[in-house]
Parts: C-alpha cells; structure tokens; sequence
C-alpha cells in the first residue's frame, strides 16, 4: 500500500501544481466550480483523491474540513495572492498511512505585491487510496516528530 500512497500524492500535488499554472489565466472561485460541478478535468482529478470528510491544516494552523471546506481555503490562499505556484521537489514514503511531500511554494501578495516563497513539509495521511489528513509543516523534522519519527 505505501508505493500506491506515493504513487497517488505524487499525482496529486502534481496535478495541483498544473491547476495553479493554469488558474492565473482565468480566475475563478473553485469552491464554486465544486458545488455547481463546474470543475475542469484536473480540477476534478484533485477531488476526487480526497476522502468527502478530508482535513486540511494549512501551514499557519487554520483548519478546512470536507472537500468544499478545502476549495474554500483553496479560494482563500488565491484571493490573497496575485499569483501563487507550488513545484513538487520530493515525495517519501513514511509508513503503512503517512507519505511526505515537499513543495516549493511561490507567490505575491495581492495588496502588497510582495513576492514570498517557501518550502512545504506536507504530511499526507492516506486510507483506502483516498487523502484523508493534509497537514503543512515548515520543516521536515516537525512533520516526522508528528507521526513519531523524530530524526
């Protein structure tokens, strides 16, 4: 099960790296897009890896639970942004259930125009072949001590 837990988180943020490349051409809410089905195919291939009651704790601690409840924060990172991208530089299998990936997030600002980056630690808790748990941390250490393998 872990090599098909990779396999899956490295489709999936790769597919979420090619929706950012193409939502700055024609922005558009995709909480929205969800509930009315308006979804394009890539769009449609994140949800659909998403377990329906998927918890999302981004990287400042805000928490976004069910898929539409993920679009919503989804809608909230891009609208604070005038451009945002992430590049998938790493994905490792941790467990039986935990995979790690590491992203390189770009963006600026939207009132500011600051441009900012960051690199990700994103733990993935998968069940079933379905992401049930994203959790971002600044470091690779936080996210191993969260699922007890401290290095």
């Amino acid at each position: 099960m872990s090599r098909e837990n990779v396999e899956i988180a490295t489709r999936h943020f790769g597919t979420i790296a090619r929706v950012l490349t193409t939502y700055w051409k024609n922005p558009r809410s995709v909480s929205t897009a969800a509930e009315s089905g308006q979804l394009d195919p890539d769009e449609r291939d994140v949800f659909d890896r998403l377990h329906p009651d998927v918890r999302w704790t981004n990287v400042i601690g805000e928490v976004y639970e069910g898929k539409l409840g993920c679009a919503t924060g989804v809608d909230e990172l891009l609208r604070a942004s005038q451009d945002y991208t992430v590049r998938l530089d790493e994905v490792a299998d941790l467990d039986h259930d935990h995979v790690l990936v590491v992203v390189r997030s770009e963006g600026k600002g939207q009132s500011s125009g600051a441009a900012g980056a960051v690199t990700l630690c994103t733990l993935v808790t998968m069940r079933n072949g379905l992401i049930t748990q994203v959790d971002e941390y600044l470091s690779r250490a936080e996210a191993l001590k969260a699922v007890g393998l401290e290095q």
